[in-house]
């Protein structure tokens, strides 16, 4: 079945950011301008809708002197730069092994991705292909996309590797040249996918890497639509709550359309929004020394009437007495 809602983890496009800022573009203006600015990008774990990030990418290349800058800025990727998701890439003995845990585990960066390694005879074919619809600010995101996965190849068999061919969505390899090995090799444009055949030796290829840390190794465990929107109201700021109608735009449908798939999984989007200021409330009021009235605003409440009903009714303690009890407690 089709995943519809899509999501990026921070960590797969903070680097690019992080970029942009060291050569003075002034990356908090432009973030300000998009909806982005109602998310928490300081917890790369975070998770962002696709389009929303999409709309920052096409800020950023309008405010931006060349076309290309997200390749320009890419070309010396790392994957230190993806956290401990990278560390985990990067940990493995051999390329085949790297490469085969980056399908199974593709969805933890980005869940609008689709990737396979097929062998045929001595040739090995590595394709990655996007699921949502192609746009302006997602040619970026496929730009980091091809940074991550050409610094895969340098990783486990060395810079000075090149394919045997190379198929890519666009009609013009200046967009990504500087991110695709260096050497010559047939390129083929307007492909569906992006596509590397390569020797099958190179997956064989013993490379020295660090060894696997396993507090890194992530659980295979792909995300429902009722994952996807917890993980996207928890990633906004504290005082931000998303409408059901703002976090159904996000994700390009319709408030019937959101209501009805998380009815298929027996959820409600108020439950799920609930569970989560529930958390936040407790939160604060057993880590922070901030008043009821503080609170309620801090997590969005129009008033702190309607934030302590929400409370009590969650708890069946009012915020005053649950912060008494949890007083008592300690």
């Amino acid at each position: 079945m089709k995943q519809e809602y899509f999501v990026y983890q921070v960590s797969y496009f903070k680097p690019l950011l992080v970029r942009l800022e060291n050569f003075g573009v002034d990356t908090e203006r432009i973030i300000q301008k998009s909806e982005i600015r109602h998310f928490d990008l300081s917890n790369s774990e975070n998770y962002i809708p696709t389009t929303v990030v999409h709309d920052l990418f096409s800020l950023l290349r309008k405010n931006s002197e060349t076309d290309t800058f997200a390749a320009n800025f890419l070309n010396d990727f790392s994957l230190s730069e993806l956290g401990s998701y990278g560390s985990y890439l990067a940990g493995f003995s051999t390329l085949n092994k790297a490469i085969v845990a980056f399908t199974k585990f593709n969805y933890l960066l980005q869940t609008n991705l689709q990737t396979d390694l097929k062998i045929h005879k001595n040739k090995a074919i590595f394709s990655v292909s996007f699921l949502d619809q192609h746009s302006n600010g997602g040619e970026i995101s496929e730009y980091i996309l091809l940074a991550i996965v050409c610094q895969l190849f340098k990783v486990y068999v060395g810079h000075n590797w090149h394919p045997i061919s190379v198929h890519i969505p666009s009609n013009t390899i200046s967009d990504v040249e500087s991110l695709l090995p260096k050497g010559e090799y047939p390129v083929q444009y307007n492909q569906q996918e992006y596509r590397f055949v390569f020797s099958k030796s190179l997956l064989k290829y013993e490379a020295y890497t660090n060894p696997l840390n396993p507090c890194i190794v992530p659980k295979y465990q792909e995300k429902s639509i009722i994952e996807v929107i917890e993980n996207v109201i928890s990633s906004y700021k504290y005082g931000c709550i998303p409408s059901l109608k703002t976090l159904a735009s996000h994700f390009n449908t319709s408030e019937s359309s959101m209501k009805r798939a998380l009815k298929s999984k027996q959820a409600k989007f108020s439950d799920i929004l609930g569970h989560i200021l529930h958390d936040r409330a407790v939160d604060l009021l057993t880590t922070s020394d901030m008043n009821i009235n503080l609170i309620s605003e801090h997590l969005g409440y129009s008033d702190s009437p309607n934030f302590i009903r929400s409370f009590k009714k969650w708890t069946g303690f009012t915020p005053g007495k649950y912060r008494e009890s949890m007083m008592l407690t300690r």
